[in-house]
């Protein structure tokens, strides 16, 4: 569970997948006191109030709307050579590559300017 303050008596709470919005004026909760020690550091660090939005599953849906059928748009291939990288997704590390010498094969380096074999004259 994780409690994030948001105005001066309203905070959200996340709990398994699902935000919470509590208002501290209407209802009393027994772990006030730890909130109320950070209400004055909230205060310097926000100056501009944001109410948080209720979670998705929470949002009320217009009833012309719940019957329709939506579709996506159509598929329009764009012109010129396709991409030669594939884009990666957010999850997947970025690769750096690092010099590796040929000479003595420890990285961050290459023969050229290698100290572990001197270069003979």
């Amino acid at each position: 569970m994780e409690v994030v303050p948001s105005f001066e008596f309203i905070f959200s709470i996340y709990e398994a997948g699902r935000r919470y919005i509590v208002c501290l004026k209407r209802k009393v909760c027994i772990h006030i006191a730890l909130i109320t020690t950070r209400l004055d550091a909230l205060a310097k660090t926000y100056e501009i109030s944001m109410v948080p939005m209720p979670d998705k599953e929470d949002w009320p849906a217009p009833e012309d709307v719940v019957d329709e059928t939506v579709y996506p748009l159509g598929y329009r291939r764009l012109a010129g050579q396709p991409r030669k990288r594939r884009k990666k997704n957010v999850d997947e590390k970025i690769t750096v590559n690092t010099n590796c010498c040929e000479q003595c094969g420890q990285e961050g380096h290459n023969r050229r300017t290698c100290t572990f074999f001197p270069k003979e004259k």
